[in-house]
């Protein structure tokens, strides 16, 4: 059967159905940007979803310019190229896909720059690709049209890189887990690769079904709808539980305190953290507090629960008896060592205040304004 009688039971049969489920897939990218427009989710995880959708998006519609002209004779030049360009966007959308799930889990090519780059390479010869086989394809460069194969060739293997790599780094993070929480959201990432891992094999053997499209939309419904449920716990700037999280813990193992188990409250704050706002603006200030949250994250180990309270102050609650002195230690000395890691032009310290409930039948504000009044004690010691 030749190309040209493909093409036209294409046009009669399937065209018309692949147009309408990529207006089905459109509709949907639209509406989920629009979510993810609202302030979901950390800073860093929202920037790169909008790169996840926005990709997608364009993905959409350069193959709806394609499907739309693929027919026709007089638009040859102009569809093959939209093609070329379909393989490039695939390759971006895949690259900010691994992107966001490294900052989603916190994973390490994020945190490192030389690291960082080196993951770039892959995407931006995939990119170098579909503009040489474009200028290529419309005479620019070359005398000879290099065969459609061999794009094929190439930029789909970046595709599965960077997947694949998020897939696995996912894996190993989630084994090396031990916090159920965290676990949870490894998985998300996982399901959410595997989705269009498994469509884009799957068009490799069935043509003229939009499997891609359709295997994306399920990953970034449930990365937004995890990510909204993650809001309704989590400091959107920190990352962090908020107090609201911290009180439901609270509330749950209150029962169960005694001599032999109690619960100890840590109250935490920055100090002169209003001078560092006005000296150096609020975008200094927040990263003052994401290097706080980062510290309480290193030393939460089992039984530490940790959040934001509001404003410049945490909360730490922990439910092991942990030795204070070592906690509020460890804690100042990962705050002294992220401090160097932002290049903070001032001194980054804390005043912490802690109580202790041994029995059930204390009140839980009770225990939180003790260690209130122990942290403003030892805030005095600091002006």
């Amino acid at each position: 059967m030749t190309e040209r009688s493909i093409q036209s039971i294409f046009s009669g049969a399937y065209q018309p159905l692949y147009i309408s489920l990529l207006s089905v897939c459109l509709i949907i990218a639209i509406e989920v940007y629009h979510k993810i427009h609202r302030n979901i989710g950390r800073k860093s995880e929202n920037a790169a979803f909008h790169k996840v959708i926005i990709s997608y998006l364009a993905y959409i519609i350069v193959d709806l310019l394609w499907i739309m002209t693929y027919t026709h004779e007089d638009f040859v030049v102009f569809s093959k190229t939209m093609e070329y360009i379909e393989t490039a966007i695939l390759a971006n959308f895949a690259y900010f896909w691994f992107e966001f799930a490294e900052y989603y889990i916190d994973g390490f090519p994020i945190k490192k720059g030389r690291v960082y780059m080196l993951f770039r390479l892959p995407i931006l010869f995939a990119d170098f690709v579909s503009v040489f086989f474009c200028l290529n394809f419309i005479g620019v460069i070359g005398h000879t049209r290099l065969p459609s194969s061999l794009i094929y060739a190439i930029n789909p293997k970046v595709d599965f890189f960077y997947l694949l790599f998020t897939f696995f780094h996912t894996l190993v993070c989630m084994m090396k887990e031990k916090k159920q929480s965290k676990k949870r959201r490894y998985l998300v990432i996982m399901q959410c690769v595997l989705y269009p891992a498994l469509a884009a094999i799957a068009s490799l053997f069935i043509h003229f079904v939009p499997f891609i499209h359709l295997g994306i939309i399920p990953s970034i419904l449930k990365a937004l709808i995890e990510m909204q449920n993650a809001n309704i716990y989590t400091d959107a700037l920190t990352g962090i539980n908020n107090r609201y999280r911290v009180r439901e813990y609270l509330e749950k193992i209150w029962d169960h305190t005694t001599e032999k188990n109690p619960v100890v409250i840590y109250l935490i704050d920055i100090n002169k953290f209003k001078g560092i706002n006005d000296q150096y603006g609020h975008l200094i200030g927040d990263q003052a507090l994401v290097a706080v949250a980062d510290s309480l994250k290193v030393i939460a180990t089992e039984g530490i629960v940790i959040g934001r309270f509001g404003g410049d102050e945490f909360i730490l609650v922990d439910s092991l008896n942990h030795d204070p002195q070592t906690v509020q230690k460890e804690l100042r000395e990962e705050l002294r060592k992220a401090s160097l890691v932002h290049h903070f032009p001032f001194d980054l310290t804390l005043s912490i205040g802690y109580a202790k409930a041994t029995q059930a039948c204390q009140k839980i504000p009770d225990i939180v304004s003790l260690a209130d009044q122990n942290l403003y004690q030892d805030k005095a010691k600091h002006k």
